[in-house]
């Protein structure tokens, strides 16, 4: 039998709103301990009246949804239970972001085996050397940004009447 998960939707003094489990009210610190945290990002198309509504990662370079995270309860101003519908949605999306994070995870593993064998048998700056090879050669077709030439970094610009000033 699956335990049931405490799933609440805050609404913080900063104006975000966001998903996230609860695991703990720790009522001594003011603070509540928090995993899966998503805020919820909400467009509006007033000219068809549609609302539209997606979840990001709530705080930045913290992608894995089984990271804690300490929340102040200071800052929160509403606590709500989402319905099945926004549940069935977060769910769902936990599931693409672990997907996702577990393709990176396999897409950058480092050969260690075979990094730890050169180590042995080359100097420092040669080292160095296949390191920055190998991260290059890991890398640069998964961040084509990096490369200022790159189709990926330029933006097309077509002023209307021909001419910019």
């Amino acid at each position: 039998m699956s335990e049931k998960l405490d799933i609440k939707q805050f609404k913080l003094t900063n104006d975000d709103e966001i998903l996230c489990e609860v695991i703990h009210w720790d009522d001594d610190q003011g603070t509540v301990i928090i995993k899966g945290a998503v805020r919820i990002i909400n467009i509006e198309d007033f000219s068809r009246g549609v609302r539209f509504y997606s979840f990001k990662p709530w705080i930045m370079f913290q992608d894995d949804p089984n990271e804690v995270s300490l929340l102040n309860v200071g800052h929160i101003i509403v606590e709500a239970t989402p319905t099945k519908e926004v549940l069935k949605h977060y769910h769902k999306t936990l599931k693409e972001i672990r997907k996702q994070l577990d393709e990176r995870t396999k897409k950058r593993s480092f050969p260690l085996e075979k990094v730890a064998g050169k180590m042995d048998e080359m100097s420092e700056e040669e080292f160095e050397s296949y390191m920055d090879d190998l991260v290059t050669e890991e890398y640069d077709d998964d961040y084509p940004m990096l490369d200022s030439d790159s189709p990926a970094n330029v933006i097309k610009f077509k002023p209307k009447g021909g001419t910019f000033h």
